[in-house]
């Protein structure tokens, strides 16, 4: 059975017919998720496959959220120092 890309997927390939020093290294095709919009900003992660890494293998979906207090902490993070008793790492009264 044939790979058949779906929303989301994208498969580029070595260049092996370059015609000239200005012509693409690498060539493919994607198929636009079916949550994207025009304009939309999209996650991009590629893995190497094929032999002799001739084949990028990759998914193309909308960006993760990551959630984050004021603090700049992301939510249900331990905030605690390990083997301190302390639950803030700040709260040591010497600034070194």
């Amino acid at each position: 059975m044939a790979y058949e890309q779906r929303p989301g997927d994208l498969s580029i390939f070595a260049e092996t017919d370059k015609r000239n020093d200005k012509a693409p290294d690498w060539r493919g095709t994607m198929i636009v998720p079916d949550d994207a919009k025009p304009g939309d900003k999209l996650e991009v992660a590629l893995w190497v496959k094929g032999g002799r890494g001739t084949m990028l293998a990759g998914s193309v979906k909308q960006p993760r959220q990551r959630e984050s207090d004021d603090d700049g902490f992301r939510r249900g993070a331990d905030r605690s120092v390990p083997g301190s008793g302390r639950d803030d790492p700040f709260s040591d009264p010497i600034p070194f």
